[in-house]
């Protein structure tokens, strides 16, 4: 190693290869009793803290921050962390069934056809990958927390407007700043949750999120717009008034949650990765207690030191997502999240129309909606139970492949309401196995410093999928009905197994094992 700066009496800067740095930081990790200078990448401005005064309740850390959560296991803080990740996940997944399930009645009040729906479901799905890019950059420079908070304020501000708007102009740009709150959200609250809790818990945790949001919020949704366009219509002003009330109803509880999320802790993981050691123990103490406001001398049970940064420190650049080493991993979820999302989004927001096209009344389209989303329910859930015990790369082969036979059957079959509802229901079971699944590992595959930017990069990708694969879907199904729009879903999952067998396996390994190890070593 060549020693080629020394701008700090606390930190040298070497040229070196990343294997060399962490064989460095293991040795120094084991001869406490050496007072030896953390090292720096040249390719990285990171500075390191000194290390903390170590506490007799504390033990000095021999494995990392990964170690240190593992001891930990699942606190009552960190349930609470879920539990606020997930409220901001439900009310999004609200918000994104609401155009789809108040279609007809939007169309009727602003006099709009079908084209300009689809565009302002476009147009939120544009804006959600403007908030995925933009709120993947923020969560990496600026924290989790931080971005995580102003995604639901966004949110929350963009629905307000959508209830005034009072043309199709004002609706579009309503629906593209919803988007930007929205598109950040998924993402953001996904890596935040996988780098606070131990490995073994990491893929059922995220999984549950989405139990939350995209099955109990897919059933619920329906259910509620069925409450609100059916019986309650008349009191909230009828068919004209309705859809804008629905909207206000949806924003103001996401503001309360915007407002407890200011006692969410910031991850350990990323103030580590940023030198703050001091900041990562105390956020530990938070997560190892059964509050989210413990005593300000709360200490960690295992505590880290400049020793437990990353071996690798990655500049937080979202070009950082392209770089050889990551590559292969961003094309391979990449076109995954291509296939499985553009599918979802396009379904939930043209199911509920297609079936009125097909003779069913709003009411009719909503219940069967609802039932078919049974499925989602049950496919997240499933997902959840089998994150720990099956790798991601044969759950996804297995969900994507079975999605596919579905999707084929109901192109053949699906001309009856038993048919429609049957299939469907097992289609949706499918879908949300394979996205729930392929969420989580979205999540796994990038170091710490590019995580979130990854994760909503690759996110975003299934992002403009949604943004254009309905309008493939509705030109397929003037020409062919059922049979042109899941004849697409079905090919467009043969391709998501094929992707998938190119990501990374990450069920029972540590993050640091998956990225900065594995990382440090291919660069070796």
């Amino acid at each position: 190693m060549q020693v080629i700066q020394a701008a700090v009496t606390n930190r040298l800067v070497f040229e070196t290869s990343p294997k060399q740095l962490f064989v460095y930081k293991r040795v120094t990790a084991r001869c406490t009793h050496l007072t030896l200078p953390p090292l720096e990448l040249r390719m990285t401005a990171v500075t390191r803290s000194t290390a903390p005064t170590r506490t007799a309740s504390a033990t000095p850390s021999s494995g990392g921050v990964g170690s240190a959560l593992d001891s930990i296991g699942f606190t009552r803080a960190q349930f609470w962390v879920l539990m606020l990740i997930l409220a901001g996940e439900f009310f999004d997944t609200l918000e994104q069934n609401s155009i789809g399930a108040m279609a007809t009645n939007i169309k009727a009040s602003l006099a709009i056809g079908d084209v300009q729906l689809s565009t302002i479901n476009t147009a939120t799905v544009l804006g959600g990958l403007v908030g995925r890019f933009l709120a993947g950059w923020l969560a990496d420079k600026y924290g989790r927390r931080f971005s995580l908070g102003l995604n639901l304020l966004v949110y929350t501000l963009g629905g307000l407007l959508s209830a005034v708007s009072f043309n199709f102009d004002m609706l579009l740009v309503s629906r593209f700043i919803v988007g930007i709150g929205v598109g950040g959200e998924f993402m953001i609250g996904i890596a935040m949750l996988s780098e606070m809790v131990a490995t073994k818990y990491r893929g059922g945790l995220i999984a549950t999120i989405n139990v939350g949001a995209g099955g109990i919020g897919n059933f619920i949704s329906y259910g509620l717009f069925l409450l609100l366009l059916g019986p309650l219509a008349a009191p909230l002003g009828g068919d004209d008034h309705v859809w804008r009330w629905t909207f206000v109803i949806l924003a103001i509880p996401a503001l309360f949650v915007v407002l407890y999320r200011r006692k969410l802790p910031e991850t350990p993981r990323w103030l580590l990765s940023k030198g703050r050691v001091d900041e990562a123990n105390r956020s530990l103490a938070v997560l190892a207690s059964n509050t989210l406001t413990p005593p300000a001398d709360a200490a960690p049970p295992v505590r880290l030191t400049p020793a437990d940064l990353p071996p690798v420190a990655l500049h937080s650049s979202p070009a950082a997502v392209f770089h050889k080493l990551v590559l292969r991993r961003t094309i391979a979820i990449g076109v995954a999240s291509w296939m499985a999302f553009g599918v979802q989004v396009t379904l939930n927001f043209l199911m509920p129309t297609l079936l009125v096209e097909r003779g069913y009344t709003v009411s009719q389209s909503l219940i069967y909606t609802m039932i078919m989303n049974i499925g989602s329910l049950l496919g997240c859930t499933a997902a959840a139970l089998l994150a720990n015990r099956v790798g991601r790369r044969p759950l996804i082969a297995v969900a994507g492949i079975l999605g596919c036979l579905t999707a084929l059957a109901f192109a053949a079959f699906g001309n009856d309401t038993a048919a429609i509802l049957v299939l469907g229901a097992l289609f949706q079971f499918f879908t949300m196995l394979t996205n729930t699944t392929l969420a989580a590992w979205t999540a796994e595959v990038y170091p710490t410093a590019i995580r979130a930017s990854g994760a909503s990069i690759v996110n975003g990708i299934g992002n403009i999928a949604g943004a254009v694969m309905p309008f493939a879907a509705i030109a397929l199904y003037g020409s062919w009905a059922f049979a042109g729009v899941f004849g697409l879903a079905a090919v467009m999952y043969a391709v998501l197994v094929v992707a998938s067998r190119f990501a990374p396996e990450t069920r029972g390994r540590s993050l640091e094992d998956v990225n900065e190890n594995a990382l440090s070593t291919t660069t070796a």
